[in-house]
């Protein structure tokens, strides 16, 4: 007792003296479950306080808590003592081994391009802050294959402005199993970042933009958009320009809106002034039919653009809480056939105190993905930036599909959770199958550290693909 009141009085401590108008690290994506558990949980039950991009910002969450204190008094502590290593000056934040064995070679969802044959997996975080203006964030994954950062980057500035320069990642949605503009479905990469700490306004604007250089496509369309020129492609390394913003309408329902813009690389050069154009006007930069290359010229095209509005909304119907969410996603302006993706969300993050239960459903046109120009498409190290749907097809493929998950979030007791997705994917062309998943993690805590280790547990992850070929792999963890 006397050990968790020290904690919560140093980490009071610790906060009041890093958010006064300071930058903040972050908390793990996709990588500590029961922490973003608990976070949804938080950001379903309050009020004006939707974030739809993450990661999330450790002192911007943190804050958000203290609204529920008296509300939801039992959410209030463990989410307490699970952010306290997040907004000390610096820490240790996270560490996790798993072992596992897995048949086939089938991407794992939104795991930064990992398979079912990734067998060793070391995940670990820290940060470090130097006043409240400056920062360092080394966080990753080392497999038997390589090494993957994930939140490893410089931080600085202040709560209105904190720019991250390193390998930062992000996620454009408020979708939790899935995000058709931007996810951690592709690995990450470098970017420059500029973001808020604390939202602006009484109307909790926020805002993250930045810009990043993506791995090397295939082939980047040199010349071919004009009458009698033969396609010529060159391999290259496009450029990724992202900007989001957010806003609570009333104190329940918040709307977001989100770009994504893929230019240059290779053989294709782009200006100051390029950009703008397209920025500002995209219908006048996309899609150049063979007319206009024929007047304006090969490069005129900027690239390949995708755009998002998003919205949020939570209430209570008899004092159940719930959170009702949608995406509609563009891409393709003037000139281009329309190409759009609609998705929508349920959660219920209280059936009774030890039951939380999320609906997820999307569906996307042909062609998404897909770009005249790029010949991989929006994709990063081979792997889609966006929904993890996006990669069960053939590689140019690029079918009309429609997907569904649903998660159940069960604890068992007080040291003991069950954490269990099931998905299903329907690609629309021919010749696929409905593929079907499962996959369910058990945790459980220790009374005490062995070898360091504070829990231990067991994921499973089994199905049939599109393919109608069967799956499956079974792993231990431990979290340090």
């Amino acid at each position: 007792m006397l050990k968790k009141i020290s904690l919560f009085i140093g980490m009071a401590i610790s906060a009041n003296a890093v958010a006064k108008g300071g930058v903040s690290p972050y908390l793990p994506l996709n990588q500590v479950p029961e922490l973003e558990h608990q976070v949804q949980r938080l950001l379903a039950v309050s009020k004006n306080t939707h974030i739809m991009s993450k990661p999330y910002k450790a002192h911007d969450i943190y804050n958000v808590l203290q609204t529920i204190r008296h509300t939801y008094p039992e959410l209030y502590q463990t989410l307490s003592y699970q952010l306290s290593p997040y907004i000390q000056s610096d820490a240790g934040a996270f560490a996790k081994v798993t072992i596992a064995a897995g048949t086939k070679n089938k991407t794992l969802p939104n795991q930064r391009g990992q398979t079912t044959k990734t067998n060793l997996i070391v995940e670990g975080g820290a940060y470090a802050n130097f006043g409240r203006h400056f920062g360092v964030s080394v966080a990753g994954i080392a497999n038997e294959d390589e090494i993957l950062p994930t939140q490893s980057f410089v931080y600085l500035g202040y709560k209105y402005a904190q720019l991250d320069i390193g390998y930062r990642e992000h996620w454009y949605s408020p979708f939790e199993d899935s995000a058709m503009l931007l996810s951690t479905q592709a690995k990450t990469t470098p970017s420059i970042t500029l973001s808020n700490v604390e939202p602006i306004t009484s109307f909790n604007i926020r805002y993250d933009m930045f810009i990043s250089q993506m791995t090397e496509q295939s082939g980047i369309l040199k010349e071919g958009k004009q009458t009698g020129v033969d396609r010529v492609y060159e391999p290259g390394k496009p450029y990724l320009f992202g900007f989001h913003t957010s806003f609570a309408a009333t104190d329940n329902l918040t709307i977001g809106l989100s770009r994504l813009m893929q230019f240059g690389g290779g053989p294709r050069s782009v200006t100051l002034k390029d950009f703008a154009e397209g920025f500002f006007s995209p219908g006048s930069k996309d899609n150049i039919g063979r007319e206009d290359a024929d007047e304006l010229g090969e490069n005129y095209e900027l690239g390949d653009q995708l755009g998002s509005i998003t919205f949020e909304y939570n209430n209570s119907i008899y004092s159940m809480p719930y959170e009702l969410y949608g995406e509609v996603a563009l891409e393709d302006t003037l000139g281009g056939s329309r190409n759009n993706a609609y998705s929508f969300g349920l959660y219920l993050p209280f059936i009774a105190n030890n039951h939380s239960l999320r609906f997820e459903h999307s569906n996307w046109q042909f062609l998404w993905y897909a770009n005249g120009i790029y010949l991989d498409g929006n994709r990063n190290s081979g792997n889609v930036i966006g929904h993890w749907g996006g990669d069960e097809h053939e590689y140019t493929d690029y079918t009309a599909a429609k997907s569904m998950s649903v998660n159940w979030h069960w604890q068992l007791s007080p040291i003991e959770t069950l954490n269990t997705t099931v998905r299903s994917l329907e690609n629309k062309n021919s010749g696929y199958k409905t593929g079907y998943e499962l996959q369910t993690a058990y945790t459980r805590k220790l009374s005490k550290p062995i070898m360091g280790a504070k829990s231990w547990g067991a994921e499973l992850y089994q199905g049939k693909d599109v393919y109608g070929e069967t799956f499956a792999r079974l792993g231990v963890f431990a979290n340090f």
